[in-house]
C-alpha cells in the first residue's frame, strides 16, 4: 500500500511536480487517456484528437504526452502531437508492465494502462523526446514498404522452383519484374526525400564515409535512428541495445546482458561488422580480432565491435552538430569504380 500511494498522481509529491504527465493507451479506434487523476476516452480519429487537444489546453502546468511504442499508431500519434507543439514521449511497452506489477497491478485493461502510463512518467520524471520531422516519418513508411516488397519478392523467388506449369511460371515472373521495379521507385522516392532535406543529406554523407556503412545502412540509421549526435555513447548504446549490463548477486557474477533496443538498427550494423572482417586495415576489423585473439565468442566480439561503430557514429555526428552542422561533401558512391579509374590514368599516364 505505501508504493502504491507513493506513485500515486494525487499524492502529496506529485502535486509539487511542475509538469503534468497524460498517459494514453493507443489503439487503432480508441485513445484512452489518464490525466490529472481521471480517465477519459477519446475516437482515435481527427475529431476525437480535437477533443483531446481542448481538454490538453485546459491544464494549468506545461504538459507532457506519454505513450508506448506500437508500431505504425505510435508513429502517427507522435506526428500529430509534434505538429501541434507539444511535449511528449514514447515509452518501452515492457517499462510500463514491470511497474504495474511492482506496485500490484496484476489486472491489464485499456484503463489501467493508461493510468500505469502516467503514474510511472511521474515517478521517474520522464523526459520528452526530441521531435521527429515529417521527412523522418516518411522515410520510416517508404523504407518499411520497401523492406516488406523485398520480403515478398524473395518468397515468390524461393517458391519458384517448385512449380513446373509454364503458364504459373510466366505469372510469377511477371510478379517478380513488377515488384522489382516498385523497389526501384521506392528507392528513387527515398533519395528525393534525403535531397529534399539538407539535415539528412549531410548526415547520410557522414554516415557513407565510414568503412563498411553502404547505402542501405545509412538510410536504416536515418529513420530508425535519428537521435545520433545529441546522446552520450552510454545512452546511444543503450538505445539500439548494445551496452552490457550487469547481472549479479551476492557472491554471483553473471554475464553481462545486452537486450532490448532497436531491433533494425542492431540487425543492420551487425551486417557492417560483417562486412568490416573482409576489408583488411578497417579500425572494426581489428578490434574485432584482437577481442578474438583475447578469447572472446563470436556473439560477444560482435556485439562490442557494433557498440564501438556506434559510439564512433555517434561522436562523428555530435562534433559535427556542435560545428554548426556544415554542409559535407559528396564522395563517390562507388570506390572500386573511382580506385579502377585512377589506376587506368596512372597507367595511360
Amino acid at each position: 500500500m505505501i508504493q502504491r500511494k507513493s506513485v500515486n498522481s494525487k499524492s502529496e509529491g506529485a502535486q509539487e511536480l511542475q509538469k503534468s504527465y497524460v498517459g494514453v493507451d493507443l489503439s487503432r479506434l480508441k485513445l484512452d487517456v489518464w490525466m490529472e487523476g481521471k480517465y477519459h476516452r477519446y475516437e482515435n480519429t481527427e475529431t476525437g484528437f480535437k477533443k483531446f487537444l481542448v481538454a490538453l489546453q485546459r491544464l494549468k502546468n506545461p504538459v507532457v504526452v506519454v505513450f508506448e511504442s506500437t508500431g505504425s499508431i505510435s508513429l502517427y500519434f507522435a506526428e500529430q502531437l509534434d505538429r501541434e507543439g507539444i511535449a511528449r514521449a514514447c515509452l518501452n511497452p515492457a517499462w510500463i508492465r514491470y511497474h504495474a506489477k511492482s506496485i500490484g497491478r496484476v489486472a491489464k485493461t485499456d484503463k489501467i494502462d493508461c493510468e500505469m502510463i502516467a503514474n510511472y512518467s511521474h515517478l521517474h520524471q520522464i523526459k520528452e523526446d526530441k521531435p521527429m520531422s515529417s521527412d523522418v516519418l516518411k522515410m520510416r513508411q517508404l523504407q518499411r514498404y520497401r523492406t516488406m516488397l523485398i520480403k515478398h519478392r524473395s518468397q515468390l523467388k524461393a517458391s519458384l522452383y517448385t512449380y513446373r506449369d509454364a503458364y504459373a511460371i510466366q505469372r510469377l515472373t511477371d510478379q517478380i519484374k513488377h515488384l522489382d521495379e516498385e523497389i526501384k521507385e521506392v528507392q528513387g522516392e527515398l533519395e528525393k526525400v534525403i535531397e529534399s532535406n539538407e539535415e539528412m543529406k549531410n548526415r547520410y554523407r557522414i554516415f557513407l564515409k565510414v568503412g563498411g556503412i553502404g547505402e542501405k545502412t545509412a538510410k536504416v540509421l536515418l529513420c530508425n535512428l535519428p537521435e545520433l549526435g545529441y546522446l552520450s555513447r552510454r545512452e546511444i548504446a543503450a538505445l539500439v541495445g548494445v551496452a552490457p549490463f550487469n547481472w549479479d548477486s551476492g557472491r554471483k557474477v553473471g554475464k553481462r546482458i545486452a537486450r532490448f533496443g532497436r531491433r533494425e538498427v542492431r540487425t543492420q550494423l551487425y551486417m557492417v561488422i560483417i562486412a568490416s572482417m573482409r576489408i583488411q586495415g578497417n579500425a572494426i576489423h581489428e578490434f574485432y580480432n584482437a577481442l578474438r585473439a583475447r578469447g572472446k565468442t563470436h556473439k560477444v566480439a560482435s556485439i562490442a565491435a557494433i557498440r564501438k561503430l556506434l559510439v564512433r557514429l555517434n561522436a562523428q555526428v555530435r562534433d559535427w552538430i556542435s560545428e554548426g552542422m556544415p554542409s559535407i561533401k559528396e564522395e563517390d558512391k562507388n570506390p572500386l569504380k573511382k580506385k579502377k579509374q585512377s589506376l587506368q590514368e596512372k597507367s595511360e599516364a
